[in-house]
């Protein structure tokens, strides 16, 4: 068998090896604490999910890549009110399945595997598509380590690093460590991107996933340059739903979707329907910010009692974790399966060792499972 080497040369994905886990769990009969994969529980808004059947026509033909102009028009306002920003629906939004795909072409549109500047820039710990749509892009990826507060500071890249550099990639909130850039560093970023002539991309999917004080976009700095993703699938419990939305400079945007009409990277029109409903309403958001936080104080609760260290989480849907001494993220994620506690190890996000000492958690579970996990946690201290 003959493989593309760039794929064989992969580890596994991060939540084929969850899966796994969990299953090995089940089979042996023992009660799982999945806060591993970001997958939530709490059920997808009815009024989201009957947008869908009525949208599915008797013959349901190809979607189109810039897709209706009811969801980028949604979208727009939700941007309008969120980021108090305007955009063109027209020339400036792309429905996408999820912010996963998005993630993973988006380098297609700027990498040439041949050229010397193929450098692409991402936050390391981070989520692990952006070195994977790199590598298979043909770009030469560059893990930017992250520790302290894990803040990417991209002006802190050394300029032959950024003279080489096609893409850079930012995520605020960041997964896993639920950091946030200021609107002060969003724009030195930026900055830094326009005087070396590099596409700044950046992931916001967890733009509306906060607790304390709502996080910038970069689309609030500046357009020019700029790419920015975002999805429903935490805001919206729409996960399996594939939904996101791209977004950013004009002219980038018509590549974009010049590129995105050669593999048909288009969501059904029935998805972009109920899209449009979730974009058009925050107060669902709302709701469930609310439960992501009723969950986030039970297990913060927990950790500071237990004196583990959550680190960097201000928004997104995770917590970071410091393991105890004597323990790697590995070796206490592998502990913690012991109690039936499903977590992910920090070295699954990252490329360098910036993640070995932590264990990254999903606020899956609803609160009183999550309590029960404290429970069952608590009996391995």
């Amino acid at each position: 068998m003959r493989l593309n080497p760039r794929l064989a040369a992969l580890p596994s994905y991060p939540t084929v090896v969850l899966d796994q886990k969990r299953s090995a769990l089940l089979e042996a009969g023992r009660r799982v604490f999945d806060f591993g994969t970001g997958d939530p529980t709490e059920p997808t808004p009815e009024f989201i999910r009957a947008q869908v059947a009525p949208a599915i026509p008797d013959n349901c033909r190809y979607p189109t890549v810039l897709g209706g102009s009811a969801v980028r028009e949604a979208f727009a306002g939700w941007v309008a009110r969120r980021f108090g920003v305007a955009i063109n629906p027209a020339t400036q939004a792309l429905p996408s399945s999820g912010s996963k795909e998005a993630v993973f072409h988006l380098p297609l549109l700027v990498v040439d595997p041949q050229a010397d500047d193929r450098t692409v820039v991402f936050p390391d710990p981070g989520y692990s598509v952006y070195y994977r749509g790199a590598v298979l892009a043909g770009g030469d990826p560059f893990p930017q380590r992250l520790s302290g507060d894990f803040k990417q500071r991209v002006w802190e890249l050394s300029p032959d690093v950024l003279r080489r550099t096609r893409l850079v990639w930012i995520n605020s909130p960041h997964n896993p460590t639920g950091a946030v850039l200021s609107r002060a560093e969003l724009r030195r970023t930026w900055e830094v991107c326009r005087q070396y002539d590099i596409l700044l991309a950046s992931d916001e999917c967890y733009a509306d996933t906060w607790f304390d004080e709502p996080p910038p976009s970069i689309l609030e700095v500046a357009q020019e340059g700029v790419i920015a993703i975002f999805s429903l699938s935490k805001r919206s419990g729409m996960t399996g739903y594939r939904t996101g939305m791209i977004a950013g400079d004009p002219a980038w945007m018509q590549r974009l979707r010049e590129l995105r009409v050669n593999p048909g990277l288009a969501p059904q029109d029935f998805v972009n329907a109920a899209a449009a409903a979730a974009w058009s309403d925050d107060g669902h958001a709302d709701e469930r910010r609310g439960l992501f936080r009723q969950k986030r104080e039970v297990l913060m609760s927990f950790l500071e009692r237990a004196g583990l260290e959550v680190v960097a989480s201000e928004a997104s849907f995770y917590l970071w974790v410091r393991v105890p001494s004597g323990h790697t993220g590995q070796s206490y994620a592998e502990r913690l399966l012991e109690a039936g506690i499903m977590t992910n190890p920090g070295s699954a996000f990252a490329v360098t060792d910036a993640g070995d000492a932590f264990v990254r958690l999903a606020l899956v579970p609803d609160v009183e499972t999550c309590r029960e996990a404290c429970a069952a946690w608590a009996a391995l201290l």
